[in-house]
């Protein structure tokens, strides 16, 4: 309001550009007045002329002005091309299996620079997001809290996979050969296998479990050694067939599918590399 009036040397036409009433206006003088214990400015035949206080004081109020107006059209600079900047990733098994690879190839050709930090999600990843320990989670949905975002990225349905040896399972399963046979699953409380083995036991369908791991790493080469059965995420199917030699089995019912969504907390959404990093993330192929 200073310098607005300092500059017309009039309050009405000040009181327009800063889209308040003359009243208004007039009242902000009076504070600085007070404040000040000057007049700032009086009225001559010309106008508001300021006082030799005023002159003096308009240097330094100009500067305070600049610099808010520059704060306020400052945002961080983000050049992926040019960057080295280390993103923190929390990914489930399904992520680091199915997504991470593919990420990693296109970060090598995009922004060659850029390194991820990748750990495992944890029991306290909604902490770490909101302390800014971690970027972003790639993993199952959660129920969205407040300050939090989330994405979908792939959602699967959920397929058989055998040996394609096995002497018994050939491109379909019965409810009694499900129920039969020794299956595969994965503890790992951020897969989504828990959400599975509810919905399945909720059908009133019993399994004889061979293995309950903690990860992937070796699904595919127990699998291709002995008769074991495993519920999976068709896009985790299409990976680990190339690792065994395995085949997809129509499941005798329908479950869910599985949807994988990245997540952040709202310190991190108007963050120009972790919004450049999100769409990236967003638009990685993964068939």
């Amino acid at each position: 309001m200073f310098l607005k009036v300092y500059e017309t040397g009039n309050l009405s036409k000040s009181s327009n550009f800063l889209e308040l009433t003359q009243p208004g206006v007039s009242l902000a003088l009076k504070r600085l007045r007070d404040h000040f214990a000057d007049p700032l400015f009086v009225r001559t035949p010309k106008g508001m002329e300021p006082t030799t206080f005023a002159h003096a004081l308009f240097p330094s109020i100009k500067r305070s002005a600049d610099s808010l107006q520059e704060s306020l059209r400052f945002q961080l600079d983000f050049v992926p091309e040019e960057s080295d900047r280390v993103f923190h990733l929390s990914m489930s098994e399904f992520g680091q299996l199915l997504l991470l690879p593919h990420l990693l190839e296109r970060l090598s050709s995009v922004a060659p620079n850029i390194k991820v930090l990748v750990s495992s999600i944890s029991s306290d990843i909604e902490n770490e997001l909101s302390d800014g320990i971690v970027d972003l989670a790639l993993g199952i949905s959660y129920p969205t809290k407040e300050h939090f975002f989330q994405q979908l990225l792939i959602d699967s349905t959920y397929v058989g996979l055998v040996s394609r040896d096995h002497p018994d399972i050939g491109d379909e399963i019965s409810r009694i050969q499900y129920e039969k046979v020794r299956h595969l699953t994965i503890r790992n409380q951020t897969s989504g296998f828990y959400k599975v083995n509810k919905s399945i036991e909720d059908m009133g369908i019993f399994r004889k479990f061979a293995a309950n791991l903690s990860n992937y790493t070796s699904v595919a080469s127990i699998l291709t050694m002995t008769n074991h059965f495993m519920t999976t995420p068709v896009k985790v199917a299409n990976v680990l067939m190339r690792q065994g030699n395995l085949k997809k089995v129509k499941l005798p019912f329908e479950l869910a599918p599985m949807t994988f969504m990245q997540h952040w907390h709202a310190r991190q959404d108007i963050d120009p590399g972790n919004q450049w990093l999100r769409n990236l993330i967003a638009k990685v192929k993964t068939d």
